[in-house]
């Protein structure tokens, strides 16, 4: 995908990159009761802006409709890298994030395509990168952000995962992560086998996944009051651990909330292997 590298600086002083890729058409489509004309392209858990084929696919869905995108990276990108921030070279990344701290990223990217001349934005995200995107709009929503799209967005539940009879992965890391927190080696990075196998430090896992749910999306989602699409593959509703319970409460979020739509690919896993077709379909007919 042609394009050009850009950057932006956070509030907090970190600077991240992405490709921005202008639309020729330049023209606003609707999104059920709003329209766009650009969006903001967020990774999952340890992405970037440049090695995803699902973001690029989208990407040329969304221009070919007239929409304007920025693929960006978050402060979680790679699950470990080093990126100036405040000055200073300092390692980040999906082992150390603070998924809190997706607004300041989200927002900035918004930031930059209002500088850019659009002013009618979206957020599009995949698994991690939905939650972020549904997390930044409930607690620090931007002004010209008016709908957005969330691929497969994982469940960060304790209450769903300690008890389930498939999570002995989950309940393993997170007694090992509690017991070195307690030790005072909270920030050590360490191999972990939930969502996957993988690095992260116990402080960054026991935020994510602990007990007070801080980003389970379906405790916050009903703060989320612009037209929003969800989409889930139907093989990782029924067979991935980080869905457990989803599957059974989409009905129910779907009741009284008339910006929501929630669409399912059938056969489809949660990088919509060989669905990529029918769920750019979708996308489509809910855009326009």
């Amino acid at each position: 995908m042609h394009g050009e590298i850009v950057t932006v600086t956070t509030k907090d002083h970190l600077r991240l990159h992405g490709l921005f890729c202008r639309s020729e058409k330049r023209q606003m489509v609707s999104a059920e009761k709003g329209s766009i004309d650009a969006a903001v392209m967020i990774h999952g858990l340890g992405g970037n802006f440049y090695s995803s084929r699902l973001m690029f696919h989208f990407a040329e869905t969304l221009k070919e409709l007239g929409v304007s995108v920025v693929i960006v990276n978050t402060r979680g990108h790679e699950m470990v890298n080093t990126t100036p921030w405040a000055g200073r070279a300092q390692s980040v990344g999906a082992a150390f994030e603070d998924v809190d701290h997706c607004r300041f990223d989200l927002n900035a990217w918004a930031d930059f395509l209002v500088d850019r001349g659009f002013g009618n934005v979206m957020f599009f995200g995949h698994s991690l990168g939905a939650i972020k995107s549904l997390y930044a709009t409930a607690h620090e929503p931007h002004p010209k952000v008016r709908s957005m799209v969330g691929l497969s967005a994982t469940r960060l539940s304790y209450s769903s995962l300690i008890d389930h009879p498939d999570g002995e992965p989950f309940r393993e890391t997170f007694a090992r992560s509690e017991s070195l927190i307690a030790e005072g080696r909270g920030d050590d990075p360490i191999q972990v086998k939930f969502p996957f196998p993988t690095w992260m430090t116990p402080k960054c896992y026991v935020d994510k996944y602990g007990p007070e749910e801080k980003f389970n999306w379906m405790k916050f989602v009903g703060k989320v009051n612009i037209p929003t699409l969800l989409m889930f593959g139907g093989l990782e509703l029924s067979d991935n651990l980080a869905f457990a319970g989803v599957a059974e409460e989409l009905e129910e979020l779907k009741r009284g909330w008339n910006t929501l739509t929630i669409e399912t690919i059938e056969d489809a896993s949660h990088f919509y292997s060989s669905k990529f077709d029918e769920a750019s379909d979708v996308i489509t007919r809910w855009l326009v």
